[in-house]
Formats: C-alpha cells, sequence, structure tokens
C-alpha cells in the first residue's frame, strides 16, 4: 500500500496551507501576519501567494490577502453535485421562516461537518455558519446527528483522526459518553445540542435518509433560553422532523 505522504505534492500542501492560513487569521491577512502564522518563508509564502492569486482563489486589498471568488465558485460546483442541496434547500427555507430561527444543512466530508446551506428566520442568532464552515461533528446536534447514521467502525475512525476537542465546558470530549449519546440519536432520531459548540445557544438535528448519496442532516439553532421552553422545543423538533421526511421523500424519487 502506498503511504499518502509520499503521493501528496508537496508545492500544493504549502499553497493549501497558505489559504488555510488566510482563513485563520479572518479571511484576510499581510504577508507579515502570514509569515508570523505558518513555518514558511516569507519568500516562499509570497511566491505560493502569485500563484493563488493568478488563479483567481487569492486577491489582494490595501496589502491584505483575501479569499478569491474563485473558491466559492468552486464550492457551489461542490456544494451542487449529488442533488441533495437542490431538494433540501426548501425545506431548510420553510424551517427558518416557521420557527424565525436558524436553519442548516450539513455534510460531511474527510470527517468534519461542512455547513453546504444556512437560512434565518426574523430572530435568527448570528453564528459562524456560513457556506462551507468546517466544524467537528461532535460538538453540534446536527454534526451527531450525521455521526449517529454511521457505523460504530467509521465513527471511530473519525474519532482517531480528529479527537474529541472541547469547544465550551459543555462539550463531549469523552468517548464512551460520545457513543451512549449516539445510541440514543438512533433510536429516537433526534440530536440535541445544548451550548456545545457556542455558549448560549442551543440546536436540534435530524439525520437524512439520502440513498447513495453523501450522508446529511439538517439542524435547527436558537438561543437556548428559547430553545428550553418545552412547547418551544416540541415545535422545533416537529418542524425539523416533517423537513427531513419531505427531503427523503423528494430524494427517493429525483
Amino acid at each position: 500500500m502506498k503511504n499518502a505522504k509520499t503521493d501528496s505534492v508537496r508545492a500544493t500542501e504549502t499553497s493549501l496551507a497558505v489559504l488555510s492560513g488566510i482563513e485563520t487569521l479572518g479571511g484576510g491577512a499581510t504577508l507579515a501576519e502570514l509569515t508570523d502564522e505558518l513555518e514558511f518563508a516569507k519568500s516562499t509564502i509570497y511566491k505560493h501567494l502569485n500563484t493563488l492569486e493568478k488563479g483567481g482563489l487569492v486577491v489582494m486589498r490595501d496589502n491584505e490577502y483575501l479569499i478569491g471568488l474563485r473558491c466559492l465558485e468552486l464550492g457551489g460546483i461542490a456544494q451542487r453535485y449529488d442533488g441533495i442541496y437542490e431538494v433540501a434547500k426548501p425545506e431548510v427555507r420553510r424551517m427558518a421562516v416557521e420557527t424565525g430561527e436558524l436553519a442548516n444543512l450539513m455534510i460531511e466530508e474527510h470527517g468534519y461537518g461542512i455547513y453546504i446551506h444556512t437560512t434565518s428566520g426574523d430572530q435568527a442568532v448570528n453564528l459562524d455558519t456560513s457556506l462551507g464552515k468546517r466544524v467537528h461533528l461532535h460538538q453540534t446536534a446536527i454534526g451527531k446527528a450525521l455521526l449517529s447514521s454511521f457505523s460504530d467502525e467509521r465513527v471511530e475512525e473519525i474519532l482517531d483522526r480528529h479527537g474529541l476537542p472541547g469547544e465550551t465546558d459543555n462539550t463531549i470530549t469523552d468517548r464512551e459518553a460520545l457513543f451512549e449519546e449516539l445510541e440514543t440519536i438512533r433510536a429516537e432520531g433526534i440530536a440535541y445540542d445544548k451550548e456545545e459548540r457556542v455558549n448560549g445557544t442551543g440546536c436540534v438535528g435530524v439525520p437524512v435518509e439520502t440513498g447513495d448519496r453523501r450522508e446529511a442532516a439538517i439542524s435547527i439553532t436558537a438561543p437556548i433560553n428559547r430553545m428550553a421552553a418545552p412547547e418551544r422545543e416540541s415545535e422545533i423538533i416537529d418542524t425539523v422532523k416533517q423537513a427531513a421526511n419531505v427531503i427523503e421523500v423528494n430524494l427517493a424519487h429525483k
């Protein structure tokens, strides 16, 4: 078996590290800031920035390098390639309108949860769940909903690769506790996040049966004080479950 490290191209890895460095520094960074952030020579980073800029993946504005819109174009292609986004988008929008909260659609890629669509209702909280945002699956209800649709072996592989880092004091960081919660999610069909990634917010997530497509899940996120009211929580659960059912039926006939 080939070693993945020997199959990789070092120059490409460096370019990807530069892009990630810009992201880490808030989406915009000077050459000096990137040099401080990354373990590469200033001249190396500069050469890669020039190459990325020519390809439209990076743009320079006011001495700062920003992520280019070419990345958005490429992300849009990935977002749409298996039909989940087009089918789920109307239901995610309906969830946001009916509840007034933040509604999300997520898929798994390389062991992370990737937000491929979010819609805000009229009283939604403002979170960092923008298109393409990558998060640890165990830290969110929508991520745990995704994990519940995997075999235990696959979950173990993801945990071996990425671990169980804590984001807040409420994040599950114990493997046994996570597996116990996944069993509950599989039995009940619903996942919860109570301030496990962002303090002050709660989330309800449901896995979506997608057939032979990528695994997907949907969720609604709201301030924990609104989510905690029993009638409100029940309303949100019903809304998410209904939306998941519609998406599954439409995917089955697509």
